[in-house]
């Protein structure tokens, strides 16, 4: 009788769990959970750090931005005006009084004879034509076109520029042929003595 409250005893007593009965144990060591604590501190620290660095929200931000736009473009178009204006009044100033400059002799060149000269400095030529039946010519041989060097063509009483075949005529410098939309630039002449004289420059 005692042998049997003992059994029954036995098995309605509490008894511990089994092993697969156990809560799971964190398998992360003591080392691993104190550090994911200083990392995020650490990450927190930064985002202050960069926030006190930077302290602009973006409305700020955006503020910012279109007002150093908007100084920018009142000081492009203040220069731009300043810039016309100044060169209106360029446009309207005199034009510096030329030097004359000596070409040629009065008696030098013969009929359909022509040579070149520095004017109104010497980066700047043209060319004189002793033309039969007109005398003498003078324009800039500076083609209107690309700005090649013309040459004159005697049996053809006209001015040839062979970079792109432009034709101009020898009596007028008007345009005869090519791709060249104005006339040559005159240049006038003066006799003082035995000297002829290029004076002044006309553009046309």
């Amino acid at each position: 009788m005692t042998e049997n409250r003992r059994e029954n005893a036995a098995e309605h007593s509490p008894t511990r769990a089994s092993g697969a009965d156990r809560p799971a144990r964190s398998t992360r060591s003591p080392t691993l959970r104190t550090r994911e604590p200083r990392r995020a501190a650490g990450m927190r620290s930064l985002r202050q750090d960069w926030r006190e660095e930077f302290p602009y929200h973006w409305r700020a931000d955006d503020l910012v931005t279109r007002r150093d736009t908007l100084r920018f473009l009142v000081a492009g178009t203040g220069a731009l005006a300043l810039a016309t204006g100044a060169l209106a009044i360029v446009g309207h100033l005199p034009a510096a009084r030329v030097k004359p400059v000596a070409v040629v002799r009065a008696d030098e060149l013969g009929p359909n004879q022509w040579r070149t000269f520095d004017f109104p400095d010497q980066f700047t030529q043209g060319i004189i034509i002793n033309l039969p039946g007109v005398g003498l010519v003078a324009y800039s041989d500076v083609c209107t076109h690309l700005s090649c060097a013309v040459l004159y063509q005697p049996g053809a009483n006209r001015l040839y520029c062979p970079c792109h075949n432009g034709l101009f005529e020898a009596a007028t410098g008007n345009v005869l042929a090519g791709p060249p939309t104005r006339p040559l630039p005159l240049i006038q002449l003066a006799r003082q003595g035995d000297l002829i004289y290029a004076v002044k420059m006309v553009e046309r």
